[in-house]
């Protein structure tokens, strides 16, 4: 009978420190972020959103790329300040820091290099017929999904002769357009 009490002990303690609730705390403490998490706020049943809370994937350019759980009412700077700064070889200019962040958000900070490709010197305007993936999704509201859809049109089309062209493309509506037209040149 010892030996099964002690065996349930340890199984109990084993499932314990493996809890989701444990692996949350554990990321909240790595992402510093500014809020005070108390044990409730780290439950959080499969799906759920935390209230109040955004989620954004910082990548590229980055000392610590990952996911991050940022207050509602965030901008980039603080999204990048979690990610621990930009390094070295960054052109974080080219992004509206200032930018709201959305759940679900991929921040891509690009390289120097990767602008001086797809840039002209005289501006910081983001070629649509030359950029790559990553310099695409610097575009605000521009993820994954639709800096691929931008290519995979402009394969099947040929270059864009116009930057209002973006709107024939399936998902990209004129608000979204209204939104990167400043940021945007085609050649």
């Amino acid at each position: 009978m010892d030996k099964f009490l002690i065996t349930m002990f340890l199984l109990v303690s084993m499932l314990m420190a493996c809890s989701p609730r444990q692996e949350q705390r554990m990321v909240q403490e790595e992402s510093e972020t500014i809020e005070d998490v108390t044990e409730s706020d780290t439950t959080l049943q499969e799906g759920e959103i935390r209230s109040g809370m955004l989620y954004v994937y910082v990548c590229g350019y980055v000392k610590n790329p990952g996911v991050y759980a940022l207050p509602q009412g965030s901008r980039i700077c603080d999204a990048l300040a979690l990610a621990g700064g930009v390094d070295e070889l960054a052109k974080p200019e080219v992004l509206h820091q200032a930018q709201l962040v959305q759940d679900g958000q991929t921040i891509y900070v690009p390289s120097q290099q990767e602008i001086a490709v797809s840039s002209d010197d005289e501006d910081d305007l983001i070629n649509i017929n030359e950029a790559g993936k990553e310099l695409l999704m610097t575009l605000p509201g521009i993820g994954a999904s639709k800096a691929e859809l931008i290519i995979n049109y402009r394969n099947e089309h040929g270059s864009f002769q116009r930057i209002e062209e973006l709107m024939d493309i399936p998902g990209i509506k004129e608000g979204l357009f209204e939104k990167i037209k400043d940021s945007i040149k085609v050649s």
